[in-house]
């Protein structure tokens, strides 16, 4: 008998657990929405290509030092992987200016996915937020287009970073980043050693500075964390 009451006892503990849990995940979840917007799940099936990487354009414009490619010397990724987007696009931007212009900036500058969105929303492009699989997020860049991703600084730490990827294959994912000390590949490709100082002529022929291994990056992709536990695979697709 005393089993049995036991039992019941634990099973209503669980029950209550489970309830607190999902209450919990509920609130901050409304919390983050408010804070930081909704996101769009955005799922694909296996791409058929086993690399892609983004061109520019003919009206791809570059930044006042001929290169595509500018460095944040504080924050602002926000605005810089935005003005990298936007001069894509054929439109004059630097980061600087473009973070200025962000909305909903946290304290601390920090920029949150509404405020991307609402940043271009402004110029007449649609940029949605969405959570999605590494397919659906190459299935994107195979549309010939950046995309702005939101990532782990490092595997294992929880500050956040936004940044362009513009390429994968079967081993790396390649980016155009924003942070001087994380280039490590040059104009043609090939590894480098961080803190490559980058020449205005670099990036002729390659359109990235960072490559990162596949495993690595779907680790800085899982931003999931107990303040935003469904926040995570963040990526941003672009219509106009």
């Amino acid at each position: 008998m005393r089993q049995k009451k036991g039992g019941r006892m634990l099973s209503k503990i669980i029950i209550e657990v489970l309830k607190f849990l999902g209450t919990a995940l509920i609130i901050t979840t409304i919390v983050d929405i408010f804070l930081m917007g909704p996101l769009l799940p955005h799922f694909a099936g296996k791409s058929k290509l086993s690399e892609f990487f983004v061109s520019p354009r003919a009206e791809t414009l570059r930044t006042p030092d001929a290169s595509y490619f500018e460095f944040q010397k504080n924050g602002g990724c926000a605005g810089f992987s935005s003005a990298f987007v936007l001069r894509h696009l054929g439109y004059a931007a630097t980061g600087d200016e473009t973070f200025k212009e962000v909305p909903y900036q946290m304290k601390g500058g920090a920029g949150v996915p509404k405020g991307i969105s609402g940043f271009f929303k402004k110029r007449g492009i649609k940029m949605t937020a969405c959570t999605g699989n590494f397919n659906a997020l190459k299935k994107e860049l195979e549309r010939g287009n950046p995309v702005i991703v939101v990532i782990r600084s490092f595997v294992g730490k929880n500050d956040l970073h936004f940044a362009c990827v513009t390429g994968y294959d079967q081993e790396n994912v390649y980016f155009a980043d924003s942070i001087q000390s994380w280039v490590n590949v040059d104009k043609d490709g090939n590894p480098v050693q961080p803190d490559l100082e980058m020449p205005a002529s670099a990036n002729e022929r390659v359109y990235y500075n960072r490559a990162v291994p596949v495993s690595e990056f779907k680790k800085l992709w899982n931003t999931s964390m107990l303040k935003m536990p469904l926040y995570r695979n963040i990526f941003f697709v672009q219509s106009r």
